[in-house]
């Protein structure tokens, strides 16, 4: 697996929106917080996605990284509470790409 591998997974996991959450890393069918590995988990932040994937450490860094790359000045946290879906799966893409061009 690659960062750009985990960063598509990730993508794949909260592009439909109702698997996509804000103000947490992932929530159950009914709102309630819960980890990203738990089973119960339904909706996920940019990070939680990544935590989903369970890759290993080198490969999560490297993804956690080019995705922060791609936020500017906001944490990654903060951009996906401060911003659309859309543009939340707009920054995932340009990682992946960043991810994939650094790989080349």
């Amino acid at each position: 697996m690659s960062a750009a591998s985990v960063l598509s997974d990730a993508l794949a996991i909260i592009s439909p929106p109702h698997r996509w959450a804000k103000q947490a890393i992932a929530l159950d069918a009914r709102g309630n917080e819960v980890r990203p590995l738990d089973e119960r988990a339904k909706r996920f932040c940019m990070v939680g996605a990544i935590q989903r994937v369970q890759a290993s450490a080198v490969d999560y860094s490297a993804a956690i990284l080019a995705l922060r790359a791609q936020c500017g000045k906001q944490s990654i946290f903060e951009f996906n509470d401060g911003h659309g879906h859309k543009a939340v799966l707009s920054c995932m893409r340009r990682a992946i790409a960043a991810a994939e061009a650094g790989a080349a």
